[in-house]
């Protein structure tokens, strides 16, 4: 008997609609370029947008921590898993997105799980943007709370959710910068909603902590309605480039996902050379923002060239660009051809994206040299006119 035969069959199946995905070896350290297969190609899908994943002063953190404290934490954060990285590092981070308390997370998922499986519970009500990302909504589905999804253009929905008085809480939860589309929540909206109905907004910054705001704190900040933000969530694996994420929030929410978030509990504690590292790209978040300048620069460059070109970006205004082809089979066909001339995108297709939009999600670099932005345009134009 063949216990995994109806596995093989869906693979099968998966490749046949050109659905299969596989994982691609990078040979070198992160960064503009990459080695795959032995030779050099110029990354577009990465979220090292700030070129922080190989930066010397982040690689000395993290081995002056090993050094210190050892690699693991060999336990839990309420047992003796919490050393003192992760302590100041929670300090730090509050600090930066002006919130009284924080906590460390291993990843941007546990963090999601941990707030929106301890903080709604029966009775209230949870409104989420139908495209966050999937760490949020498999959250929310775990809980008690009712929930619903809504779409950016239509806050009228959000509003009449809000009004409703059956409620005991009520929770709006967006990202900031929707990582497949490249655009932004209407927060500034968002923020007046949650004051007019005493609601709670958490947002997500994973795409836009480092990258946006003069500050650099994302784009809470540059809508002018960080201090309107209840709690927030901020992944550190992509501008950052170090891993592991923060949640900063009064010290309420703080002392309440300490003592009731089971991701939080019930894991071994983030490895201390990780905490140790945040500290270090905050700090050149802080004092270089020369890289956010550069990545919007960047951005702004190729959105006008894939204007020209008559390419579909959706809304983007971000240095997220989507290249929309519509179908798995071409997106899978352009994105094989442009890797074979030197360019990696990967193929974005269902189901991080609805059928029928099938992607190249292009993502910029602040390190990105104008060469490596014109030589993708050429690129597409060529395989957009073979192929679509």
């Amino acid at each position: 008997m063949d216990e995994f035969g109806h596995l093989s069959q869906e693979l099968q199946g998966l490749e046949a609609q050109q659905m299969y995905r596989k994982c691609v070896c990078i040979e070198s350290a992160q960064g503009p370029t990459v080695q795959i297969d032995g030779r050099r190609v110029v990354l577009f899908c990465s979220n090292n947008y700030l070129n922080l994943a190989g930066h010397p002063k982040i690689r000395q953190a993290a081995i002056e921590a090993i050094e210190k404290f050892g690699w693991g934490s060999a336990s839990a954060r309420l047992m003796s898993g919490t050393m003192t990285p992760h302590v100041e590092a929670e300090r730090a981070w509050a600090k930066f997105f002006g919130k009284p308390a924080a906590l460390f997370f291993g990843s941007g998922w546990s963090a999601n799980q941990s707030v929106l499986t301890a903080l709604p519970q029966k009775g209230d009500l949870v409104l989420l943007d139908r495209m966050d990302h999937a760490s949020i909504i498999d959250a929310v589905r775990t809980s008690e709370a009712q929930f619903h999804t809504y779409r950016r253009d239509n806050l009228g929905r959000v509003e009449k959710y809000l009004a409703d008085p059956q409620y005991r809480c009520k929770y709006i939860v967006t990202e900031s910068v929707f990582s497949m589309d490249g655009d932004t929540a209407d927060l500034k909206a968002l923020a007046e909603l949650k004051n007019k109905y005493n609601a709670v907004l958490i947002v997500d910054e994973a795409h836009a902590v480092g990258c946006m705001g003069s500050r650099g704190t994302g784009f809470a900040e540059e809508a002018g309605v960080l201090e309107e933000v209840d709690i927030v969530v901020a992944p550190l694996g992509k501008g950052p480039a170090c891993g592991g994420a923060i949640v900063a929030a009064d010290k309420v929410v703080i002392e309440y996902l300490i003592n009731k978030a089971r991701p939080f509990i019930f894991t071994t504690a983030p490895a201390p050379a990780l905490a140790a590292a945040s500290l270090a790209a905050l700090e050149i978040i802080q004092n270089d923002p020369l890289r956010r300048s550069r990545l919007k620069q960047n951005a702004d460059f190729l959105r006008q060239q894939f204007s020209q070109l008559g390419l579909n970006i959706c809304s983007s205004n971000t240095h997220i660009l989507p290249v929309i082809v519509g179908s798995a089979e071409k997106t899978v066909t352009i994105a094989r051809n442009l890797l074979a001339d030197g360019f990696f995108c990967t193929a974005i297709r269902p189901p991080t994206v609805p059928a029928g939009t099938e992607r190249l999600r292009i993502s910029i670099q602040c390190e990105h040299m104008r060469e490596h932005l014109t030589g993708l345009c050429e690129a597409l134009r060529r395989h957009f006119l073979h192929n679509i």
